[in-house]
């Protein structure tokens, strides 16, 4: 926040410049310590970092001071808007503190592919069980290495949240640049309480740092316009290295933003100005380059078009779109901004409580509309399948983070904003608005609809803010307070029906009597237990029995499917060496193993030509098969 420090900006702002520039900078460490293959540099450049960091602040802690002051200030100014906010960040900080996580890509390859990281000292994965954990962008995953290091997972889900937090602060700081306080108050409000940008800071997925990547670059691309420096050109080339570094679908915003804003800073700044920028401080870029190369992940594209002849090594098939009808192209991109649009008619938490109260399903209703109206028309065009058949577009008034969308504010206020933007907002804002459309339009007919394509689409809804502030700066002086009074009151309600009503960590349900059934803090034990979740999907102790009967120092090989959670195995055990593999491979090698340990397929050792014997089967009431065998017996 201090290095990010400019005195004519809001503190909100450099506040979230400051956490994300932490991201880039641990997600460096950790990269580069797994690339030398030496994990343990890690903490030595990290401590060095932490030393840097002490004494540039107490070399500038008149800045910090002011800050605090600048903090305390606007809290004692906003009492009861700041208290209410302040309370549900904290209490969702102890969802990610505490709490176990629980979202199914983590455990199939998010969280675990970090644990395989650890045990193979490298990023270059030649045994996995999921070709994402090998081959997809890692630059937002591999920040958990700092909890998962120490062989727990408390507080793994931290950095959402602080990308959470940067989104919000960043929202008001760029909001402030042209609007005033309340505005700018109104406007982060409706960000902040965004449905499932709300329960995807509880996650830990990675869609959420690409909206902070997002906003990331809008501070700095404003602040590059009114001061065209190296500092905020080198900003913006790190910005958007590390989302797209977080995730690949971070690609549809990079492109009509760069373009975009380049054509703007050669109108505004002059192809002069900038080549003086470069030229004067050619040896300051030259220098990093090499972070950028690290960040951006150009090492992975580059190791998966050489062993797989592919830049994502074919990890995006199922969800890149596959067609070479131009016709139908067009049709299932239209197709997907139409089912995208409904989806955006979420009324949470009302759907919720029409449902549970009044045995309504909004969702359902609106469902029924589409299947009447557009079904006939766009059919499966544009959906992705399961199997051979494609998927039911379906609503859902379930607030989860893999079925939720974006509550009321989404079609009320961002998508007429970001379009009003385009029509009346001045150049830049323009190019914002262009950005998040031209994103959603690369989404759209680019990446196949499922039920869960929710999460891909946070960047474009939360990094909305500066065209919302925009439109809500218009509204005439007569009808503004009352209006944004409301607007106000509408956010600090979903809000708190976000933190307690996300069925993944519930707090509570829709009655007193719902309200005092067993919660996910007593559920967790407050959190002690670690493996609710695991017990909860496989439905017996497969975990602890692998926990109990394997030896530490022991070599186990893992037959697994994509679908399979083997996160918590790992978690663990920690002493064990797990190795996925196939039936074959461990057949031809299975001297060189103690264990073996199936899950989700069925494990026929007929022939494998060695004694062994079965330690554990899964029963006829567990959700998953499973078995755990000992070797050389």
């Amino acid at each position: 926040m201090v290095f990010a420090y400019n005195p004519q900006r809001a503190i909100a702002e450099s506040l979230s410049l400051g956490i994300f520039l932490s991201f880039v900078l641990i997600s460096l460490i950790f990269q580069t310590a797994f690339l030398l293959e030496i994990p343990n540099l890690a903490i030595l450049l990290e401590a060095i970092l932490v030393l840097l960091t002490v004494k540039y602040l107490l070399d500038h802690r008149l800045v910090l001071i002011k800050a605090v002051k600048s903090i305390g200030k606007f809290i004692k100014a906003h009492k009861i808007i700041a208290g209410i906010v302040i309370v549900c960040w904290v209490y969702l900080f102890f969802l990610v503190a505490i709490i176990p996580p629980s979202n199914w890509d983590s455990m199939t390859y998010n969280l675990s592919r970090v644990f395989l990281f650890q045990q193979e000292k490298s990023l270059f994965l030649e045994n996995v069980t999921n070709i994402r954990q090998g081959m997809l962008v890692m630059g937002a995953d591999i920040l958990n290495h700092g909890f998962l290091r120490l062989n727990q997972d408390y507080g793994v889900g931290i950095f959402s949240w602080l990308a959470y937090i940067s989104v919000c602060l960043g929202t008001y700081g760029l909001s402030r640049n042209f609007a005033s306080k309340k505005v700018s108050i109104a406007t982060a409000l409706i960000i902040t309480s965004l449905t499932e940008f709300c329960f995807q800071a509880t996650s830990t997925k990675n869609d959420i740092f690409t909206a902070a990547s997002a906003i990331f670059c809008f501070i700095v691309a404003d602040r590059l316009l009114a001061q065209p420096n190296v500092k905020n050109v080198a900003l913006l080339l790190l910005g958007l290295a590390y989302g797209f570094s977080a995730k690949t679908t971070f690609v549809a915003f990079m492109g009509p933003f760069g373009l975009g804003f380049l054509a703007l800073a050669l109108w505004k700044i002059g192809w002069k100005k900038l080549y003086q920028i470069i030229a004067h401080n050619w040896l300051y870029f030259l220098i990093l380059t090499a972070p950028i190369l690290i960040i951006s992940q150009s090492w992975l594209f580059m190791h998966n078009t050489v062993t797989a002849q592919d830049p994502t090594g074919g990890a995006t098939i199922r969800i890149v779109r596959q067609s070479n009808n131009m016709i139908y192209d067009v049709i299932g991109g239209v197709g997907n901004l139409v089912r995208y649009f409904f989806q955006s008619i979420h009324l949470f938490p009302l759907d919720y409580i029409a449902r549970g109260r009044l045995n309504f399903d909004l969702a359902e209703y609106f469902t029924n509309i589409y299947n009447q109206i557009f079904q006939p028309i766009f059919r499966a065009h544009g959906m992705g399948y399961v199997g051979s058949k494609p998927y039911m577009f379906q609503l859902k008034s379930l607030p989860h983070e893999d079925f939720s969308w974006y509550g009321p504010f989404a079609v009320t206020i961002i998508l007429p904003a970001i379009f009003w933007s385009l029509i009346r907002g001045n150049y830049w804002l323009k190019v914002q608005s262009l950005s998040l459309l031209g994103f959603m339009f690369i989404v759209s007919f680019k990446l196949v609809w499922t039920p869960w394509t929710n999460r891909y689409v946070v960047l474009f809804f939360a990094a909305s803010g500066a065209c919302v502030a925009f439109m809500l700066q218009q509204i005439p002086s007569k009808y503004q307070s009352k209006i944004l009074n409301g607007i106000i009151a509408i956010s600090l309600f979903l809000l708190i029906s976000a933190s307690v009503l996300n069925v993944s960590k519930p707090l509570g349900g829709l009655s007193i009597t719902e309200f005092f059934k067993p919660n996910i803090w007593s559920r967790t034990e407050l959190g002690g237990d670690r493996l609710y979740y695991a017990r909860k999907r496989y439905k017996d102790d497969r975990v602890e029995k692998f926990r109990d009967l394997v030896t530490p120092g022991s070599k186990v090989a893992l037959l697994a499917n994509e679908k399979t959670w083997i996160y918590h195995f790992y978690l663990v055990n920690p002493q064990v060496a797990i190795v996925p593999t196939s039936l074959t491979e461990f057949k031809n090698n299975s001297q060189v193993y103690d264990y073996l340990l199936c899950l989700n397929t069925e494990c026929n050792l007929n022939d494998i030509g060695t004694t062994h014997k079965l330690l554990w089967k899964s029963s006829t009431e567990s959700a998953r098969q499973g078995k755990l065998i000992k070797l050389k017996t």
